[in-house]
């Protein structure tokens, strides 16, 4: 009995992380440990539960259905772990997230510091990209991400928004007729980052919204890199605020068409569906959606 309880949470930890080399980093075994405890749980009960290939694992029917009854064992054996450490244990451990640069001035990460400060046994690993990854597939507990959630299989909460301006260079600005309404600028260049639409949603002073679609000779995946393009003159872009003070002040961008408005955009923390079974997991979720 022992020996299956063993083997079916190192089967949940390999399925849940995708091979058996990131369960073994997870428990600090080998990978052929792990390979051997499921193995041996596939020979014991003459099932298999999965497909083994060079490049990846999948689950075969009745490792489906072994799996969905397995992980509601194990997420309740780390709840009555918890449980029984909640009240006597300084946390402890570590806790990786992901979260996009441009929120490196945001309030979000004041909330981070907080963390630290008030569980200084926990250990924090902080992936700066604004690629979204594959949080199973890369090991990690929480991301904060930008714009609309599309992956329905994490759980996410929305902690706050960005504002953002439309600007531009001086130099830029010059080279075109001052425009008066955002049709005006559908022949402007725009600084375009790689995971947006083809387009930027304005917002007319009567509050009626404009799709503005973009034409870009330059596309980027990271927002710093999006500002400091738009500073040295190649084109339009719509930055967080929290970037644009100093620029602005000094004069190395304009901001154009300053009343009308740039669609906010949502900022959620998103975590695996199993995600909160993890003590470190649950008590960051409550410092960022406090």
């Amino acid at each position: 009995m022992i020996d299956n309880l063993r083997a079916l949470a190192l089967f949940v930890k390999t399925v849940e992380l995708g091979s058996f080399r990131e369960c073994a980093r997870h428990f600090h075994l080998s990978p052929s440990v792990v390979s051997h405890q499921i193995s041996d749980l596939e020979r014991r009960h003459g099932v298999p539960l999965l497909y083994r290939t060079t490049r990846k694992l999948s689950l075969t029917k009745e490792g489906h259905n072994v799996f969905d009854q397995a992980q509601i064992m194990v997420e309740a054996a780390h709840h009555a772990l918890n449980h029984l450490s909640d009240g006597s244990e300084i946390p402890s451990g570590h806790l990786v997230l992901t979260m996009p640069a441009g929120l490196i001035q945001n309030p979000s990460m004041k909330r981070i510091a907080h963390f630290c400060s008030i569980y200084p046994q926990v250990t924090l690993d902080i992936r700066f990209t604004d690629e979204r990854v594959d949080l199973i597939e890369h090991g990690l507990d929480l991301a904060l991400r930008v714009g609309k959630m599309d992956d329905s299989t994490l759980k996410s909460r929305k902690i706050g928004q960005i504002e953002r301006k439309l600007v531009c260079s001086k130099t830029y600005y010059h080279r075109h007729p001052t425009p008066a309404h955002a049709d005006d600028l559908s022949n402007w260049d725009w600084i375009k980052m790689k995971m947006m639409p083809p387009y930027r949603q304005l917002i007319a002073p009567d509050g009626t919204a404009h799709k503005v679609y973009s034409q870009s000779q330059i596309e980027v995946d990271n927002v710093q890199a999006m500002y400091e393009l738009t500073c040295h003159g190649l084109g339009l872009s719509t930055p967080p605020v929290d970037l644009l003070d100093h620029a602005l002040k000094n004069g190395d961008l304009i901001e154009v068409l300053p009343d009308w408005g740039v669609s906010s955009m949502p900022v959620y923390v998103v975590w695996p569906q199993n995600g909160l079974r993890r003590r470190l997991t649950s008590l960051m979720l409550d410092i960022l959606t406090a």
